[in-house]
């Protein structure tokens, strides 16, 4: 058994080694689309939509970037996950489609 440990620094980010990298991006690319969400969405927002998806049986990749959460999925789901409408904010499902999602109500 190998037992693996990740220690962080206050505030320092581990660097993933370029294989590593190179397998996350592989991974993230048999998918064919992706919501680029901003790194500060609300949690809870993530939460909900997350669990959406998941309740909906959505095959997807979460992946983060510096300024980015990236959710990639496969084509024809999008109305389960989150898309920025005419309102400038976020909801999860594609605006005028059904099923819509209000985490918030």
């Amino acid at each position: 058994m190998t037992r693996h440990e990740i220690n962080q620094m206050d505030g320092e980010v581990p660097k993933l080694r370029p294989q590593q990298s190179d397998l996350l991006e592989n991974l993230r690319h048999n998918f064919d689309a992706e919501v680029h969400l901003p790194a500060d969405i609300p949690r809870e927002f993530l939460s909900a939509a997350l669990l959406f998806a998941i309740d909906k049986k959505v095959d997807f990749g979460l992946f983060h970037q510096a300024d980015r959460i990236i959710i990639a999925y496969f084509g024809g789901d999008e109305i389960y996950l989150p898309s920025r409408w005419s309102d400038k904010r976020w909801h999860i499902g594609v605006e005028d489609r059904e099923p819509f999602f209000d985490p918030a109500g």
